[in-house]
């Protein structure tokens, strides 16, 4: 990546962030940068959503780790009322015997829970 490119994009990302710490903009330039020269990525698109992002976390606009968890929770509620519901709020909240495997970056975590099951009596 040429350096003019590199100071030019620093430059704006910094102006987005004037509200904000110089080094932390900075890390962030640095971060956008490195995730924008993927050659699979637009590069401009990239850089423009990076820069919005970091004018919004300077907002307050973004997520907070905690609205993960919330926002999960929502979906639960669109599940149906009883087990299906209860199952869900359990993977989410991680409650007995929940195992959570793969990653964000994988493509996703996946959560699964052991529920025991009473057996059915057998009809006559």
């Amino acid at each position: 990546m040429d350096k003019p490119f590199r100071s030019m994009v620093r430059a704006v990302l910094a102006v987005a962030a004037l509200a904000g710490s110089v080094n932390a903009s900075i890390a962030a330039t640095d971060s956008a940068l490195e995730r924008c020269s993927d050659p699979r990525v637009d590069r401009t698109a990239c850089l423009r959503e990076a820069a919005a992002a970091q004018d919004a976390k300077q907002r307050g606009k973004l997520n907070s780790p905690g609205g993960y968890d919330e926002n999960a929770l929502k979906r639960c509620n669109r599940q149906p009322e009883g087990a299906a519901r209860d199952a869900c709020v359990k993977r989410v909240t991680g409650a007995g015997t929940t195992h959570v495997t793969g990653s964000v970056k994988g493509g996703g975590k996946l959560r699964t829970t052991e529920m025991p099951v009473p057996a059915s009596t057998p009809s006559k």
